[in-house]
Formats: structure tokens, C-alpha cells, sequence
């Protein structure tokens, strides 16, 4: 059994002794103009589509699965072309403006096992400000985050700083808003590599998700 199987496997044992009647399941899909991450584009600057579900208790219990087209090339003749990611946690509030997050997500690559890896990670958020760490697993890089976000007219506006262990930092600023069932969003993400400046990246990104 793979890891990503075992993931999905342990998580629904563990749900498995709660009530079903307290859980409840959704689904997301999205069309991007880019799939940025981090900072980093992972289609090659091209659309991307993607999607998910999420089960979630009323303790705060969560899992789910979510998966994305993608362009990779690692010089080494390995390329890929899907992104499959299975992740579990706990999130809750202190109060009504302060709350947390926990859990452990897994990247997998069905093309291309040696580029899957795992993450244990956490955060908080506290009158608009989140932190959110992400310890990266075995060899894995760490990353950090802290952002913030605020209504602002029909949407939301919200501003993020990143720096991903032994690769760069990111800028990311986004403004959100809801037309009916659909969320649109739009963003730019700047991105300085830590030794490379001809691998930095910026740019502007529109997404459609529902």
C-alpha cells in the first residue's frame, strides 16, 4: 500500500469512531490562469485545472484529497504531469477572532515517486494575521508563513510573505470576491530564489473556483 493510500486508510479508521451524522463532505474545482505555489509556477506558466473533497467532523477533524494538472521537469528526464495530495488535521478557535490548524499533508507525483514528499504543519490566526509553519519530513525543505487579510468592499484583500528552506522567498498579494456559488480571485506573486536570481518568477494570476 502506498503512502498516499495509507494516508486515506488510516484517516477514515480514525473518523470511522465518530458519528457520521456530525460529518459532513464537500467538493471544490478550479480553473487557475497559473498554478503558483510558493512563489513557483508548477504548469509552466500555463492554465491549470483542478480539484478536491474535504470530510470534515463537527470536533474539527478534517481529511481529504485534492489533485491538479501540472508541468514539471527536473532536468533529469523525469517529468509530471498530475499532482495528487492527501492531507488530515484538527483546527479549531480560541475565540471568535483567534484560531489554529494542525496536520500533516502528503505531495505525491504518480509519475515520479522521488519527488513525493510529506509535511507536518501548523498555524494560527488571530484578528485577520495568520503564522503557519510547515515542517518538511525526512529531507523535505521547511517553509514559513505569515500573512494578513481584511474585507474590503464587495471581496476580501489579503497580502502573504513565505520563505521556503533552501529555495526562495514569495510575496503574495490577492483580492477575492463571490459572484453567486463562484469565487473569483485575482493575484500577484513575486518570488526571489535564495541563489539564483535567474530563477526568480513574478507575475499576475486570475482563478475561477467553485
Amino acid at each position: 500500500m502506498n503512502l498516499f493510500k495509507k494516508i486515506i486508510f488510516v484517516s477514515f479508521f480514525s473518523l470511522s469512531s465518530f458519528s457520521f451524522a456530525e460529518t459532513s463532505l464537500s467538493g471544490n474545482v478550479a480553473l487557475t490562469t497559473d498554478y503558483i505555489w510558493r512563489g513557483m509556477t508548477q504548469n509552466a506558466g500555463d492554465p491549470s485545472v483542478s480539484g478536491g473533497f474535504d470530510l470534515e467532523h463537527d470536533s474539527g477533524f478534517y481529511l481529504g484529497t485534492w489533485a491538479a494538472n501540472v508541468m514539471s521537469d527536473d532536468g533529469a528526464g523525469n517529468t509530471g504531469s498530475l499532482e495528487l495530495d492527501g492531507y488530515f488535521g484538527f483546527s479549531g478557535s480560541f475565540n471568535d477572532d483567534a484560531g489554529y490548524d494542525v496536520g500533516f499533508i502528503a505531495y505525491t507525483y504518480p509519475s515520479v515517486d522521488a519527488w513525493d514528499f510529506e509535511e507536518l504543519y501548523v498555524s494560527f490566526d488571530f484578528f485577520g494575521v495568520y503564522v503557519m509553519y510547515a515542517a518538511g519530513i525526512d529531507d523535505a525543505n521547511d517553509y514559513t508563513e505569515i500573512g494578513y487579510g481584511v474585507d474590503a468592499g464587495p471581496g476580501s484583500f489579503s497580502i502573504s510573505y513565505g520563505d521556503y528552506e533552501n529555495m526562495g522567498t514569495n510575496v503574495l498579494v490577492g483580492y477575492d470576491w463571490s459572484v453567486g456559488d463562484f469565487t473569483l480571485g485575482f493575484y500577484y506573486s513575486d518570488f526571489s530564489h535564495d541563489t539564483t536570481a535567474s530563477s526568480d518568477e513574478d507575475g499576475a494570476y486570475f482563478t475561477i473556483s467553485y
